[in-house]
């Protein structure tokens, strides 16, 4: 129950003897009422023959060592702040327990007694015992499943869907920091992983994404982040022969596998061809296995073309035919569709949030760019030691690309020495328990997000993490967002949650999106003699707005106030105040800052406990401003007087009073009406 309440069980446990002889002395009772009721000619109840059967099991149990007795209590401290509250939530879990077959009692006057008992200091002073048996305390303890340990500085990943409490995990502090997601389509798994994105952003961690379907590109916008499009008539390119600061031994080892993805399986004959081959391309250009000739510019793929290309008219068939199946294969990445592979390395890394969008890479092409971004990226990350994430979405392209998948291999094993959390979201889960690069990925990942699965794979799912049946049927009815949580050898059913403003930047459903793009449109609606409309402004004059803008505005968390402008003039702003300030104070703040504005970009608004407004002044000097708009002058006072030893560290001071009564305030220095302060923005401000 998502309530403000304090749950207690005390469970004490009996002595075997000391139950043994209380047992025995209750069958003795409930023989003795038996056999009176049956000397009388009475009927025996069968509630008193089924008692008495149950009493003799539980002593044999007791006896065989099988179970214990426990004495157990349990108290429920339900609290709030307002008292018509407080018995309402009293009530609900009232009603909650009577719908469990528990009666709740209300300690009438032992209410000091009973908060003892609720306090965790192991003082059961109410003392009020039910007596059950050991299997009945187990079922009745109240961690069901076990929740992950909460990690300072870790990320909230979701809520625990049986007592809504937030998990909160770093998978930088597990055995290794990687992730799978698994799912089927439409479960939530990108939402889920560019959640987890957002808030490792906000903690300083760089983000890389290899994204086939072109879904992050609105998030890297959102974080001033890059997208690079990597696609026929695109600026940017990677050549797969670009050393990328690898020695030549470990760039030929990295290219067999890059052109196992590109050429399907090869036999021996063709691997043996496209060794060699691979040499006299590298020899062509001047590069050999001195390091000094490494900073020369690398061949292309048609420089291993032309190597090829004379081995298919060798009269040895030995020679000949594999030979003309790698230059068949290679025909188009040198003229066909993605010839525009066949260039030199042209991307830039220099931000902190990158995509790489390959949507409109053909078909045929992608698993061989995701393999090449993959060797660029790891190589690029390894040159850092700061936290950093690369995700791969779609990963079943390069987990069903080719039985070996050495790459993958290498990069799931050695992220954790670099500290690179890879990221692979995939549907296709029979890749994953099949092939052996799928195989290599979950062994060598500590999270995995299980959310909702196709009944088809539950079976194999359930023999790779020994799902118990419960885990098996909240996979199978999972609804959106909700997920089995596994770290380690901890795991957690979550129901992952945004906040709203985290919710517009990363959802895709499509009519949320219509939704937005309206709003935007309203936003961006202009009228003659009315400025643009800037969203991150607090403070909107509501006299300028459209109708379809207002409406917009108080979507997005704006509400209407009526305040007095420094004129003196009641006006209407629609404003978006979080501060916890008073909205008449907001507001003045603003107005504030506007009117220094005209003459400085140097002012600053501060909700801590600076002055509201500082300023610089024409001759270097930095002057404060506190503004007191609460509701009553003693309330002003107590607030100039805190601020009082801070303003004075300013080179000079004054205070904004929104209250006639406060403005005659003595002691506290100069104190303004509203309509003054443009004349004393002005004097510091012009010559």
């Amino acid at each position: 129950m998502n309530l403000d309440f304090d749950l207690a069980l005390h469970l004490e446990p009996y002595e075997i003897e000391s139950t043994i002889k209380m047992l025995e002395t209750e069958l003795k009772k409930q023989k003795t009422d038996i056999f009176g009721l049956e000397a009388e000619g009475k009927i025996v109840p069968q509630s008193l023959v089924q008692k008495n059967r149950d009493t003799k099991v539980l002593l044999e149990s007791i006896q065989a060592g099988t179970e214990k007795m426990f004495g157990i209590s349990l108290y429920i401290d339900s609290k709030h702040y307002d008292r018509k509250k407080l018995d309402d939530v009293s009530r609900k879990i009232q009603d909650k327990m009577a719908s469990l077959m528990i009666t709740p009692k209300v300690p009438s006057f032992q209410m000091y007694k009973a908060l003892r008992s609720t306090l965790p200091v192991l003082d059961d002073q109410l003392s009020i015992k039910r007596e059950i048996t050991s299997s009945a305390a187990s079922a009745c303890f109240p961690f069901v499943m076990s929740s992950l340990e909460s990690k300072a500085g870790g990320i909230l990943m979701g809520f625990n869907t049986i007592n809504d409490i937030p998990v909160i995990v770093d998978p930088f502090r597990a055995s290794n920091p990687n992730i799978l997601v698994l799912g089927t389509s439409g479960g939530g798994k990108s939402y889920c992983i560019k959640l987890y994105l957002m808030r490792e952003f906000l903690e300083g961690v760089d983000t890389n994404v290899i994204d086939p379907q072109a879904e992050y590109s609105d998030f890297a916008k959102t974080f001033n982040g890059k997208t690079i499009k990597i696609a026929p008539g695109s600026d940017t390119v990677l050549n797969p022969f670009d050393l990328l600061g690898l020695t030549l031994d470990e760039k030929k080892l990295s290219l067999l596998s890059f052109f196992r993805v590109l050429l399907g399986e090869m036999d021996e004959g063709e691997r043996a061809i496209l060794d060699d081959c691979i040499d006299a391309t590298y020899d062509s250009v001047g590069i050999t296995k001195d390091p000094k000739t490494w900073s020369k510019h690398p061949p292309t793929i048609a420089d291993l073309y032309d190597q090829i290309l004379p081995l298919t008219k060798s009269e040895k068939d030995i020679i000949y035919k594999p030979s003309m199946k790698i230059a068949n294969r290679l025909k188009s990445y040198v003229y066909g569709p993605l010839r525009f592979l066949d260039q030199q390395t042209k991307i830039n890394m220099d931000n902190r949030v990158i995509t790489f969008d390959i949507k409109d890479t053909p078909d045929i092409g992608k698993a061989t760019m995701m393999f090449l971004l993959l060797e660029f990226i790891y190589t690029e990350m390894k040159k850092s030691r700061k936290r950093k994430i690369l995700v791969v979405d779609e990963a079943w392209t390069v987990l069903s690309a080719g039985d070996d998948g050495e790459y993958i291999l290498r990069i799931v094993k050695t992220c954790r020495k670099f500290n690179l959390g890879l990221v692979m979201i995939t549907q296709d889960v029979e890749d994953v328990l099949t092939s052996r690069a799928g195989r290599a990925v979950l062994s060598n990942t500590a999270t995995k997000v299980l959310m909702k699965q196709d009944p088809s794979v539950i079976k194999d799912l359930t023999d790779r993490f020994r799902l118990n049946e419960k885990e098996q049927m909240f996979l199978q009815t999972a609804g959106l967002g909700n997920a089995l949580l596994i770290l380690g050898t901890m795991r957690t059913p979550i129901r992952i949650k945004a906040s709203p403003e985290e919710h517009r930047i990363i959802t895709t459903n499509p009519d949320e999106l219509m939704e937005m793009v309206h709003e935007a449109e309203a936003l961006k609606v202009r009228r003659e003699g009315v400025p643009d409309l800037d969203v991150n402004k607090l403070l909107q004059r509501k006299i300028n707005l459209t109708n379809d803008q207002i409406e917009a505005l108080s979507r997005i968390g704006f509400h209407e106030a009526r305040v007095k402008n420094l004129s003196g003039t009641s006006e209407l702003f629609l404003i978006r105040n979080e501060t916890g300030y008073t909205d008449e104070r907001f507001v003045l703040q603003e107005l504030i800052q506007e009117e220094i504005m005209k003459y400085t970009k140097k002012a600053m608004i501060h909700y801590t406990e600076l002055a509201d407004i500082s300023f610089e002044s024409k001759d270097g000097r930095m002057i404060g401003i506190e503004v007191v708009a609460e509701a009553s002058p003693d309330m002003d006072e107590r607030i100039i007087k805190k601020k009082l030893p801070i303003l004075e560290k300013y080179d000079e001071y004054f205070i904004v009073a929104a209250r006639e009564e406060t403005q005659r305030l003595e002691g506290y220095g100069r104190i303004y009406s509203r309509q003054q302060v443009p004349d004393v923005i002005t004097s510091y401000l012009q010559s």
